[in-house]
């Protein structure tokens, strides 16, 4: 990736002189937030997604539509705070559906997969 170059910074500059302070208040927000608030390691991050039932980050990042890049760079650095209670909602939701399958599974004696493809859903 090459350098920002003049134009690139020019283009920055304008941009923070366009905004308001409110939108100021929100970059450095967000400049904090990613340069020093606690981040995931990266070990826990592909950890997370491994629990989300993908074998890497790249197949996750490729799988929701992420560039590459964004793999490259949460297995280098891992992810921001924000991004650990996303990941953090998604095993949730993963593991109560699992949940959920079983339990329907115990009451009615008959597997999800031949319930769905009863009715036509499958």
């Amino acid at each position: 990736m090459p350098a920002p170059g003049p134009s690139d910074v020019r283009s920055l500059i304008t941009k923070v002189m366009g905004a308001s302070p409110a939108d100021i208040r929100l970059m450095a927000q967000r400049l904090h937030d990613h340069a020093f608030e606690q981040r995931l390691s990266p070990e826990a991050t592909k950890d997370f997604v491994s629990h989300l039932g993908y074998e890497s980050l790249d197949a996750f990042c490729a799988d929701i539509g992420l560039p590459p890049h964004i793999a490259e760079r949460w297995s280098r650095f891992g992810v921001s705070g924000e991004m650990k209670q996303v990941f953090s909602l998604l095993v949730a939701q993963r593991r109560r559906m699992a949940e959920a399958i079983e339990e329907f599974e115990a009451m009615t004696h008959v597997g999800i997969d031949d319930f769905l493809r009863e009715r036509g859903l499958i």
